[in-house]
């Protein structure tokens, strides 16, 4: 039966791949090719380490976001007050993976991708536990919406920490002013090795009195696409601050992230189904 010999061998693979990543040998988290094994102070405006230092203290501290190895949450987005979307996510950081499951009234739609490789995975689970594996452009769709949501929400999320990650170079954009509270605008941006953050440009609005971000904006100068959320509801995990809402300014939809946990990597949920 080909079907089930090519699933087959795709789980084999993967089952490889997840091997290989979590193997004993490994002694830091994975970065992309040619990182910095720590945030490179020096490169970046000293203005703007100054701010990112207090907003990360705030958040929980970088020793705590360095326990993190895996971080996984429900998910919910909500639009016109109404639920158009619920599931899971989880970004394993150790290895670089993130898997995403959005689930609908037939069963799931389920992707993983590598976060510096070329491995991505997509498939279906029905209600009653059968998988099937997306192929072409099913598969292309659903990896690029997880693909956007690392990009846009998930570093939103988790942006007090990415400002002060190996890679990282911030800028000071100046200060803001919203009647009688003022901003700091923290510009943050990765380098073209960093394959998924490459090209864009994260505006971290840094409320001066509580060094709490309270937006994010993102801008892709090469389209002039820019993006804005509000981040609100933050909550505590592992010793770490997460903002439970994020407001699309543009769309008014509202992501809602829950039952935050902080852990080791599960390898189930980033392997092909038997």
């Amino acid at each position: 039966m080909p079907g089930a010999m090519k699933l087959r061998t795709l789980h084999i693979l993967v089952l490889a791949l997840s091997a290989a990543a979590c193997g004993s040998s490994r002694t830091a988290f994975q970065r992309y090719p040619g990182a910095p094994p720590t945030f490179d102070r020096a490169g970046s405006t000293p203005q703007a380490v100054a701010v990112a230092d207090k907003v990360v203290a705030a958040a929980g501290g970088m020793d705590n976001w360095n326990k993190a190895k895996q971080i996984r949450w429900a998910e919910q987005k909500v639009t016109d007050g109404k639920v158009a979307m619920q599931g899971e996510e989880a970004w394993d950081r150790w290895n670089g993976r993130m898997y995403g499951r959005a689930d609908g009234p037939e069963g799931a739609e389920i992707a993983v991708i590598s976060l510096y490789g070329d491995f991505m995975l997509a498939f279906q689970e029905a209600k009653n536990g059968q998988k099937e594996t997306f192929d072409g452009k099913e598969k292309a769709i659903a990896v690029d919406k997880l693909k956007l949501e690392y990009q846009l929400g998930v570093a939103a999320m988790t942006m007090p920490f990415l400002l002060e990650e190996p890679g990282a170079k911030l800028e000071y954009g100046g200060e803001r002013k919203d009647g009688d509270k003022g901003y700091h605008d923290v510009k943050l941006s990765f380098p073209d090795a960093d394959k998924l953050h490459a090209g864009l440009i994260y505006h971290a609005l840094v409320d001066e009195t509580t060094n709490m971000i309270t937006r994010v904006e993102v801008e892709k100068p090469a389209t002039g696409d820019r993006v804005g959320f509000e981040l609100s509801d933050w909550t505590d995990a592992g010793g770490l601050k997460f903002p439970g809402t994020r407001k699309n300014l543009g769309s008014g939809e509202l992501e809602k992230s829950s039952n935050i946990r902080i852990g080791e990597p599960d390898d189930a949920l980033y392997t092909a189904p038997l």
